[in-house]
């Protein structure tokens, strides 16, 4: 792409990373012959999420841009909205049942259902696939692409995702 353009959002979340098992998986190598911490991330634990979508084009609007950044804002709000102050859960975790109850009965935990295991890279595809989604939507998916998504989850730790 000729011309890339990037926009950041904030948002906090909570998760549960229901699949994590530090024994076993790629690296698990590593920890050969040390004391394997416990899986910290199976808990119930939140992050200050920040999120930065990467848009290209080989050519610029008739207002020599890739696109306005209000428009890539408006783009994602009602879903960054959505997200914020949610948990983020996966409908097949063991716990999204029970979960999703005492969202109901008490009305004090906001459940954002999704239907994969929502690692930092998980939801780095999630937002990539709903920014393509949105631009097909509106025609521009041809002149605009979703160069990538990068989904920081600590200061230290973030996921990138790449489409095709």
């Amino acid at each position: 792409m000729r011309w890339q353009i990037s926009k950041t959002f904030r948002f906090e979340a909570g998760h549960r990373v229901w699949k994590q098992n530090l024994t076993c998986g790629r690296g698990a190598d590593f920890t050969v012959g040390k004391e394997v911490p416990v899986n910290k991330c199976i808990n119930l634990h939140g992050h200050g999420y920040v999120l930065e979508v990467v848009l290209g084009s080989n050519t610029l609007s008739e207002q020599d841009m890739v696109m306005d950044f209000y428009h890539v804002k408006n783009a994602l709000k009602d879903l960054i909205d959505t997200m914020d102050h949610s948990f983020i859960i996966d409908v097949n975790d063991p716990m999204y049942e029970e979960l999703k109850a005492v969202a109901e009965k008490y009305g004090a935990l906001k459940i954002f259902p999704v239907d994969f295991c929502p690692t930092a890279e998980a939801l780095a595809k999630f937002f990539y696939d709903f920014l393509v989604k949105k631009l097909s939507e509106v025609g521009l998916l041809g002149d605009v692409k979703v160069v990538k998504v990068v989904l920081w989850e600590t200061a230290t730790s973030k996921a990138e995702y790449y489409g095709e």
